[in-house]
């Protein structure tokens, strides 16, 4: 686990704001990559080991990732760790991808730049949390001097967990929030 996987789901997230603009039709907002399965981990029961039926169509997530982003190239799949992950990209056939910017022609050209650099297939490829802060999007609103760096890796409670369960997770996360949410304040607007 990297900061890679965070920089994805921001970059998801950040993408799906996007969706929420002027220009954009209210049928079109919702998640960026929506996928009711992701072969091999939840594939559709009934075609378990076949991978090329998670290949078409458009419940399986990284189809849908691949039809907006392309799939990765024949060097990138070769140097996924699993055999499994680089028969099943490879099932998917290439494709070039729509891109970012067709889904969402109105947004600003900085902020598509941003979502490209978060959204690469592969986590060494994309933008790196301290070069994405320098980036032109945030020049107005940035104020380094507030901004700190842990001084290691941050663990949570749930990280120690072989099994998590929702409600566990809910509470572990009140915990957390917790911590930063000044109780005085409650009180002072009674």
């Amino acid at each position: 686990y990297t900061e890679a996987i965070d920089l994805w789901s921001v970059g998801c997230i950040y993408a799906e704001l996007l969706g929420m603009l002027e220009g954009t039709k209210t049928i079109d907002r919702g998640p960026l990559f929506p996928g009711s399965s992701c072969f091999p981990l939840s594939p559709d029961r009934k075609h378990r080991h076949d991978s090329s039926f998670h290949t078409r169509g458009s419940v399986d997530q990284l189809n849908v990732i691949f039809e907006l982003l392309g799939t990765p190239s024949d060097d990138d799949v070769a140097s996924l760790q699993r055999e499994e992950s680089r028969k099943h990209i490879r099932a998917c056939g290439h494709r070039a991808g729509k891109g970012i910017r067709t889904r969402f022609p109105h947004a600003p050209a900085e902020s598509l730049d941003i979502v490209e650099s978060m959204l690469k297939f592969m986590p060494r490829d994309r933008i790196a949390v301290s070069r994405a802060l320098q980036h032109p999007l945030f020049a107005d609103i940035r104020d380094p001097s507030k901004e700190t760096t842990a001084s290691g890796t941050i663990s949570l409670d749930f990280d120690r967990e072989s099994v998590v369960t929702e409600t566990m997770l809910r509470q572990w996360l009140a915990v957390e929030i917790g911590k930063y949410h000044d109780r005085s304040e409650e009180h002072t607007s009674e």
